[in-house]
């Protein structure tokens, strides 16, 4: 859907021919320490990570867990591959070394939603479909012809269409569409899709009531296309996709859920209720192996995603920070049974996470120079995380004194607690009293993957 950095996980849960997965991205101030990752994952019986930035120094840590990895060569750096030398150079690195150490890693997708023209138009890439088809020649070379090759793409390569029938893929981007088509058909690659259900079912539709985006849909809304009806937006999303691929000569193509799930802040109707419910839903559907009027039969998915990431860029929207369904220090935000038994329960919480001491920088209320304030306030929140206090988000409702205290705080979080970053020209101070309202979390971070000591010579790399 963007450019990010994120994981996808596998979870194989009982005997059912689908299987669920979920992402995980590390745009985040204060990343989770891989090997905490590691047990959160077999804690909850996830098998299958899925790395969403070719960062080879945490992938290394999968090593002899049985857990298999995919990861992503992302638009911002299909340059480093775009030659036969330098594919060489990047397999090699980042796909054959991994591999020798004993990581099962086995799919690699080239660009995420290189041709987007809604949230992530700007990362847009053209190159994306050359350096797919060099990658893919490189690793047949070098003994690696079963590590897949893909691409990601979003609903927005699709003009827009009232009902499934009639989609097919945007005139501008067409050619290249077709030329990838082609190679994932070559090399028994699947079509992997990107869904935001809310976002479908309220700026697509143009639907008041959002009751179409839930698999419980009590509102009787639906979508009639020839004999067929569709009660819910999930497989109608599905369907629009599949007639697209079977107009273009590839009725049998495998279509992967790369990404879906339910923000729980920064959107109209992203909160924590709406994604358990939404979540509960789309399992039930999943293990039904039900699938969809055009594909019937099991279909694979990848929640996203496992936390929130507070550092993911805000032109994309102030949801992309929140989907998550842990928050970013491990804790789970909602129920869900990845086991695909429909059972009422909340997931594993991540072991062994240290958080930072109790306390939190606010605003002393001093106000004898509100422009001097207006403007820290800005500063820390062109910095740090202040999406909550967007309009219709979790903090939206706090007064304008307490939402100066919110920003102060995400910036003295930020940077670790250092007291200096709780200055703001005299105009913070530092309590140890919990400043959280209702609904309103002012977080603490956690001792880091950052905050880590290198290993074994091994630096960060995303």
């Amino acid at each position: 859907m963007r450019i990010i950095m994120c994981f996808i996980v596998l979870v194989m849960a009982r005997q059912v021919n689908s299987f669920v997965g979920i992402t995980w991205g590390r745009a985040q101030s204060q990343q989770l320490v891989p090997s905490m990752v590691v047990d959160l994952l077999l804690q909850n019986n996830i098998s299958d990570l899925r790395l969403m930035t070719s960062g080879y120094d945490i992938i290394e840590i999968f090593a002899a867990t049985n857990i298999t990895i995919s990861v992503t060569l992302g638009n911002q750096y299909v340059w480093q591959a775009n030659r036969k030398d330098l594919a060489f150079n990047w397999v090699n690195e980042r796909i054959k070394s991994p591999i020798n150490k004993g990581v099962k890693l086995k799919e690699i997708a080239i660009g995420a939603e290189p041709f987007s023209n809604t949230f992530l138009k700007e990362a847009r890439n053209g190159k994306v479909v050359s350096v797919l088809k060099l990658i893919r020649e490189v690793l047949d070379e070098v003994g690696l012809r079963d590590v897949k090759t893909t691409t990601t793409h979003g609903m927005d390569v699709l003009k827009f269409a009232k009902v499934p029938s009639d989609a097919d893929f945007r005139d501008d981007i067409k050619e290249p569409m077709l030329e990838s088509l082609e190679e994932f058909n070559r090399t028994g690659a699947s079509f992997v899709l990107c869904m935001f259900p809310i976002y479908f079912v309220k700026d697509v539709m143009n639907y008041t009531n959002i009751e179409f985006a839930f698999f419980d849909n009590d509102s009787g809304l639906e979508v009639q296309d020839g004999n067929v009806t569709y009660t819910n937006v999930v497989e109608l999303m599905i369907d629009f996709v599949a007639w697209a691929i079977k107009k273009a000569g590839y009725p049998n193509m495998k279509i992967v859920i790369g990404e879906i799930g339910w923000p729980t802040d920064g959107y109209l109707h992203a909160n924590i209720k709406n994604a358990e419910r939404f979540h509960k839903g789309l399992l039930k559907f999943i293990a039904s192996e039900k699938g969809t009027p055009l594909r019937p039969g099991p279909i694979d998915i990848y929640l996203h995603s496992l936390s929130d990431e507070n550092k993911f860029g805000r032109k994309s929207g102030a949801f992309q920070r929140h989907w998550g369904i842990y928050e970013a220090d491990g804790n789970p935000k909602y129920k869900i049974d990845f086991s695909l038994q429909d059972r009422d329960l909340y997931p594993t919480q991540a072991k062994g996470i240290v958080k930072m001491p109790n306390r939190w920088c606010v605003f002393n209320r001093h106000r004898s120079n509100m422009t001097l304030v207006n403007k820290n306030y800005e500063l820390a929140c062109k910095i740090a995380d202040c999406t909550p206090l967007e309009k219709g988000a979790s903090c939206d409702k706090l007064s304008f004194q307490s939402k100066i205290s919110y920003a102060f705080n995400a910036y003295f979080q930020k940077y670790k607690q250092d007291i200096k970053f709780c200055d703001f020209n005299g105009f913070g101070k530092i309590v140890t009293t919990n400043p959280s309202v209702e609904n309103c979390e002012f977080p603490i971070e956690i001792l880091a993957f950052q905050d880590q000591p290198d290993k074994n010579g091994m630096i960060l790399r995303v």
